[in-house]
């Protein structure tokens, strides 16, 4: 029964409790691996035991074969065996120190709309079904640039039912078009231009800079004076 489940774990490591929020991805590949597989609860239940190792393996083997009674270790159910693993791993201070590093993800600088995206997709998939498709869509707007941020957020409004996907490529078209337009901007420096002049009042020449060229008056021809 557990080569059975070898499918569904396919590139996954076995759960060693060495990062605590990865007790919900095991939990949920295992439960589908077992749906797949038409196990019951009552054969699920050991199986938790062996695609675990490490210290994970070894403590939950300690309270699976606890003769405890109706102690707080004692596993008798498979959904007893889900409940002891959630109550270890997802304390309360992980759980508010993930949501917190979440809701406080920032696009940088010079990151993309795309990989921002992914990087929130990313996080969020740690709390493997606690984060809702339109939550993570939200967390994705809240922390992009202030330069595209109003636009998506608009767009957002007008079509709330966009998935993820459509307002990560709508956000990297406008972060593409901002791109382009702040590069048109950085226009080559003009040289400056001395200009003389003379105010009616004063006698001596002023020079101002101009930032732009100057085009001398032609100066006009004279007609010999009339001989006498």
């Amino acid at each position: 029964m557990n080569r059975r489940l070898d499918g569904a774990f396919q590139g996954q490591e076995p759960f060693t409790g060495t990062s605590p929020l990865g007790v919900f991805t095991f939990l949920t590949t295992f439960r589908r691996a077992c749906d797949a597989a038409g196990l019951t609860h009552g054969q699920a239940l050991p199986l938790l035991d062996f695609r675990q190792s490490g210290a994970a393996k070894r403590v939950f083997s300690s309270a699976l074969n606890s003769k405890a009674g109706r102690r707080t270790y004692a596993i008798r159910t498979y959904g007893a065996g889900n409940n002891w693993h959630l109550a270890k791993y997802a304390t309360h201070a992980v759980m508010a120190s993930a949501y917190n590093d979440i809701i406080t993800m920032r696009q940088h600088d010079n990151e993309s709309p795309t990989a921002f995206g992914l990087r929130v997709e990313t996080q969020c998939d740690r709390l493997d079904g606690l984060f809702h498709g339109q939550d993570v869509k939200h967390v994705f707007i809240n922390g992009l640039s202030e330069i595209i941020q109003s636009h998506v957020r608009v767009l957002d409004g007008q079509l709330p039912k966009r998935t993820l996907a459509d307002t990560i490529s709508a956000a990297q078209m406008y972060w593409d078009g901002t791109s382009k337009l702040r590069l048109s901007l950085k226009l080559p420096g003009l040289q400056t231009t001395k200009v003389a002049y003379a105010s009616p009042m004063q006698t001596r020449h002023t020079s101002i800079d101009r930032p732009f060229p100057v085009t001398q008056p032609r100066a006009r021809s004279r007609s010999p004076p009339p001989k006498e």
